[in-house]
């Protein structure tokens, strides 16, 4: 068994390195990313081309999870991103660039004028996960960013011209359409709670590993949420003192129902045993107190 998993290993850390140098492309702008995806043809799909750039936020999302992109090719992805993805009126990211072109050999896609469904609308699960991706690699302001565009823009009636919630994609005039046919709300509240609040489990314990962005204390020094865990209701609220806070925060003291909790210094995460959650009142009252 060891064997096997050491083979395995070795097969994804090539696989990976592959990856990290065939497939990353610099444009004539000097822009770097990740391409995603060849054609039926066996043709690259992204790049420079007659009718501009090709860019697909999907080659760079799992490029983010997965590990594969360096540190300096993740800040690269995001000026990229910024560069030929992201468009204010529809509140985010785009799939793609306009390909400028009926590229058939691609899939059903670009049977869509560009601007909606997969062809180059804001489709919210793709753009959401960008943001999750980007908090996994440490960037917590730009996954902030992601997340705060996408709510106000749905949020907003006389742009998305729909009910409060996410919907599969935006289209060209902004309108948020499909609200029925995403997974994009649970992917939202996932990667709020479990990277921004930092509040996951690990093997039944219960993390506490937090990532603010310095924008999210601008009108306040508290953030709190509630949420159920091992049988108990937890409601968690961290503060800050008032200086701007690095977006990796460190927890400088824990009360949990009012009594401090020893920690190490300059911790960057909590674990709870989940024996000792189980022993808890319920509810249970956590105070985080941050310093950065």
């Amino acid at each position: 068994m060891a064997d096997l998993a050491a083979g395995l290993r070795e097969k994804s850390q090539w696989l990976a390195d592959h990856i990290r140098k065939q497939e990353w492309l610099t444009d004539a702008g000097g822009y770097g990313w990740f391409n995603g995806y060849y054609d039926n043809d066996g043709k690259r799909v992204e790049g420079d081309f007659r009718e501009g750039p090709r860019m697909t936020l999907t080659g760079q999302v799992f490029t983010l999870m997965g590990g594969i992109a360096s540190e300096a090719q993740v800040r690269e992805i995001v000026r990229s991103a910024d560069r030929y993805l992201f468009d204010e009126s529809v509140g985010g990211y785009r799939l793609n660039t306009d390909f400028g072109e009926f590229a058939g050999n691609l899939g059903r896609a670009f049977g869509f004028a560009f601007g909606h469904k997969e062809n180059g609308a804001m489709f919210t699960h793709m753009a959401v996960m960008f943001a999750n991706a980007l908090y996994k690699r440490g960037l917590a302001a730009e996954g902030w960013r992601v997340l705060e565009r996408i709510y106000n823009h749905c949020q907003d009636f006389s742009r998305s011209r729909m009910y409060p919630g996410l919907p599969e994609y935006v289209d060209p005039g902004g309108r948020g359409l499909y609200p029925f046919l995403t997974g994009s709300a649970a992917w939202f509240l996932l990667t709020l709670l479990a990277e921004g609040y930092g509040v996951r489990g690990r093997f039944g314990d219960l993390v506490l590993a937090p990532r603010f962005s310095a924008d999210q204390w601008q009108n306040g020094r508290e953030w709190s949420v509630q949420m159920p865990f091992a049988g108990k209701t937890l409601e968690i609220t961290y503060r800050h003192p008032g200086q701007t806070p690095h977006p990796v925060c460190q927890i400088a003291g824990i009360e949990v129902n009012g009594k401090n909790r020893e920690i190490g210094s300059g911790a960057g995460e909590v674990v709870f045993p989940r024996q000792e959650i189980t022993t808890w009142p319920d509810p249970t009252r956590i105070i985080v107190r941050l310093e950065g």
